[in-house]
């Protein structure tokens, strides 16, 4: 009776063990995770707060994304980190490294054009961008030519910018914006750097430098089963839609834009 005894204490010790050793690892995996969050959340609110962005809106809407889950990441309530390419994109969209905001190592912002002036020489590792502008044909359908504008001063970028992202910087081309139908992304002033490498598609829901109307415009291209949306960050300007077929016979391509600079 006494050693019957002894084992369903036993037994019931070993139980109590095994739970409380299980509850531990749980408390310890949601105080890890809610440690992430938190500090995922500090880095995404300085970005934020140093950002061209004036609202929680312009971000959560540049990345395609809700201002309610927005507030959530912000405040670190969120259950977990977000997914890889809404990471990517806020990176993107704030100027910042993806390894700093992600994990926060390395500098916050990744330097890709260095300043310089005219009649500086080219480092090794280094390679100039000209400046662009766009001269339209007289008829409809006449391609633009592309003539360098000889008194601005080229961006200097690192070579690595281009190699790590898989494209050719001669194939790149840098032009002036004006206008704020992609603000609060690409504002009045900036300069865009567009890939300007001849494509047979296009990548769905990415910003594209294009010629449409006889214009030289700054969109992002947005593919359905049917159609294509011709969209502006910029809640002003609506959105306007072709078909497929009419997208393909009135607008030119020039480019995917890769990169944005600007004044604060």
């Amino acid at each position: 009776m006494l050693i019957h005894i002894i084992s369903k204490f036993k037994l019931k010790y070993k139980q109590m063990c095994m739970f409380f050793f299980v509850f531990y690892d749980d408390e310890v995996y949601m105080n890890t995770e809610v440690s992430k969050n938190s500090a995922f959340a500090s880095r995404l609110t300085k970005a934020f707060r140093e950002s061209q962005f004036k609202t929680q809106k312009e971000l959560a809407d540049s990345v395609k994304i809700t201002p309610q889950y927005l507030i959530k990441i912000l405040k670190g309530t969120a259950v977990s980190l977000p997914a890889a390419d809404i990471v990517s994109n806020l990176a993107s969209v704030l100027g910042v490294s993806v390894q700093w905001l992600t994990f926060g190592e390395g500098p916050m912002k990744i330097q890709t054009i260095i300043p310089a002036d005219a009649g500086d020489n080219v480092k090794e590792g280094y390679i100039q961008i000209p400046e662009y502008e766009v001269k339209f044909g007289a008829g409809a359908a006449e391609e633009p030519t592309y003539d360098e504008i000889e008194d601005a001063v080229p961006a200097i970028y690192r070579r690595s910018f281009f190699t790590s992202r898989g494209i050719d910087p001669k194939n790149c081309r840098r032009f002036h914006v004006v206008g704020d139908s992609m603000e609060p992304l690409i504002r009045s002033g900036d300069c865009i750097t567009v890939d300007c490498t001849l494509k047979d598609n296009i990548e769905n829901n990415q910003i594209y430098a294009i010629i449409y109307g006889h214009s030289l415009m700054v969109k992002r291209l947005i593919k359905t089963f049917k159609n294509l949306i011709i969209h502006s960050e910029n809640p002003v300007y609506p959105e306007e839609i072709l078909t497929l077929e009419e997208a393909a016979e009135q607008i030119i391509i020039v480019g995917k834009v890769i990169e944005r600079s600007g004044s604060i």
